[in-house]
C-alpha cells in the first residue's frame, strides 16, 4: 500500500469518526429536547380568551404535575403549581440571580419540616399574557428546582382541572 492509498484511507476512518460523533451529538440533542418535554409540556405558553376572558390551558407533566414556563420580573422561570403552598417559593439561588431581596425571615412548613425563608415581592410574574402585579412571595434557601406557583398568586384565578389539563382562568 503506498502513501497516497495510506492517506485516503486514514481521511475515510476520520470522515466516518466525525459522521458518527455528529450522529451521537444531534442524538442526544433530540432525546434531550423530548425528555424536556415530557417534564414540562408547557414551555411555550398560549393564552386563549373563553368569551371575554383570558386563559391559559396547561397540560399534565409525565410525573403527574402542572409545569409552566413564565416570567417573574422578566426573566424566564419554570414554575409548578402547587394549590397547598399559601405562596409563591423561589429557590434561594434563582432569586439572587434575578436580583430579588431577602426581607424579613419567616417560619415556613414544607413536607420536609419546619424551616427559614425570606419574605419578599415580585413586581411581575406572567403565566403567557396573564399577569399579577406585587406579588407576595418568599425565598426558600431549601428548594433548588422549580419555582412553587402558590395561591398568593392563583388565588386571583379560576382553575378548572380537567383529565389531564388545568385552566387558569381570568374570574
Amino acid at each position: 500500500m503506498n502513501d497516497e492509498e495510506h492517506e485516503q484511507q486514514s481521511i475515510g476512518r476520520y470522515m466516518i469518526i466525525g459522521m458518527w460523533v455528529v450522529g451521537l451529538a444531534v442524538a442526544t440533542l433530540l432525546l434531550n429536547n423530548w425528555l424536556e418535554k415530557q417534564r414540562n409540556p408547557n414551555n411555550a405558553v398560549v393564552t386563549s380568551l373563553a368569551g371575554d376572558k383570558r386563559q391559559i390551558t396547561l397540560v399534565r407533566g409525565r410525573h403527574g404535575h402542572y409545569l409552566l414556563t413564565g416570567k417573574i420580573n422578566g426573566h424566564s422561570v419554570d414554575f409548578l403549581i402547587d394549590t397547598g403552598a399559601s405562596s409563591v417559593s423561589i429557590p434561594a439561588d434563582f432569586a439572587e440571580q434575578i436580583g430579588l431581596r431577602r426581607g424579613t425571615p419567616i417560619k415556613i412548613s414544607t413536607a420536609n419540616g419546619i424551616s427559614t425563608a425570606y419574605q419578599t415581592r415580585i413586581d411581575s410574574l406572567q403565566m403567557g399574557e396573564l399577569e399579577v402585579r406585587n406579588a407576595t412571595a418568599h425565598i426558600n434557601p431549601g428548594l433548588s428546582d422549580e419555582v412553587l406557583l402558590g395561591m398568593s398568586v392563583l388565588k386571583h384565578y379560576e382553575l378548572v382541572q380537567r383529565g389531564e389539563t388545568l385552566i387558569i382562568r381570568e374570574p
